[in-house]
């Protein structure tokens, strides 16, 4: 329920900040955001270090690091299209008083978001995620070696993310994001796919997004 109304409240926020440009327009009937030329295509690449945990169980999170890239499409100054592959990995530590083993993940993800650019160096971004399950391995007791979790135990998944990403240099840029994913087969089972975390990431533009018209 927080996690709904969190992304309503970005969402809103998503569709009023993303008018900036077009209110400027209005207002002035030129800007200088409007005079420069906006690359409709675009192309990043990433690192971006997340602590995710679970939501339902009693598990410490444990930080790993996603690599991956972006395509970017801009129908408009002020609203685009992205999506992308991303390698992810996740894992977590049980605090039961039997239980400490660790479980390991690894998704592929392919996002697929709105994005809003209400100020030149600016993109808001909120949408969904596919987790492509690759691997998920744990040590469940008794066992005293750790194994490959059989087929079902951990599903592909969709899920939920938005993010708040700056230009700071260039085409470098930075990102914080917020993101979930909720599926499992047995909600009585104990491993679970019900995730969220915070992301923080570091993003490189293989074109230069703002190049002057020429």
């Amino acid at each position: 329920m927080r996690s709904l109304l969190f992304f309503s409240a970005f969402f809103y926020s998503f569709l009023v900040f993303g008018q900036g440009p077009e209110l400027l327009r209005q207002q002035y009937s030129k800007a200088d955001y409007d005079l420069e030329y906006y690359r409709k295509w675009n192309v990043d690449v990433f690192v971006q270090p997340h602590l995710s945990n679970t939501t339902n169980r009693d598990t410490k999170a444990r930080l790993h690091l996603d690599v991956g890239g972006n395509v970017h499409y801009r129908f408009t100054k002020s609203f685009g299209l992205s999506s992308g592959i991303h390698y992810n990995r996740l894992s977590y530590s049980y605090t039961s008083g039997n239980d400490t083993s660790i479980d390991r993940l690894r998704f592929l993800r392919f996002p697929f978001v709105l994005s809003g650019h209400p100020i030149k160096r600016l993109r808001i971004t909120l949408g969904l995620a596919y987790h492509w399950l690759l691997e998920a391995s744990g040590q469940p007791p008794p066992l005293d070696e750790r194994s490959t979790y059989p087929k079902g135990i951990f599903l592909n998944s969709l899920g939920l993310q938005s993010s708040v990403e700056y230009t700071i240099w260039k085409r470098f840029s930075v990102s914080f994001g917020y993101r979930f994913q909720k599926r499992s087969a047995n909600p009585i089972q104990r491993e679970t796919q019900n995730f969220n975390g915070l992301t923080l990431g570091v993003h490189y533009s293989l074109l230069n997004p703002n190049r002057a018209t020429k």
